[in-house]
């Protein structure tokens, strides 16, 4: 009798990940940001201009390229 029911639980949770659902215990949320011994690391990306770099939260994306301030932009925009 357990057994068909640790069956039944086992190919109601397949049937339920296979729709979509999420199950808590398993489906943890995944962070773009590391954890490291010195705290949270952030992505860094340089800049297409000058190579300043900088946060992705605060990079200018133009042309798919990262830029650290608008006058890096706009000197892009002359060199072309």
């Amino acid at each position: 009798m357990i057994l068909k029911l640790i069956i039944f639980a086992i190919v109601a949770g397949f049937i339920y990940r296979l729709m979509g659902g999420k199950i808590p215990i398993i489906d943890k949320p995944i962070s773009k940001k590391s954890e490291h011994e010195f705290g949270e690391i952030e992505a860094t990306s340089e800049c297409a201009a000058c190579g300043t770099y900088m946060t992705e939260d605060d990079a200018l994306i133009y042309h798919k390229k990262a830029y650290c301030s608008n006058e890096c932009v706009e000197k892009s925009k002359r060199l072309k």
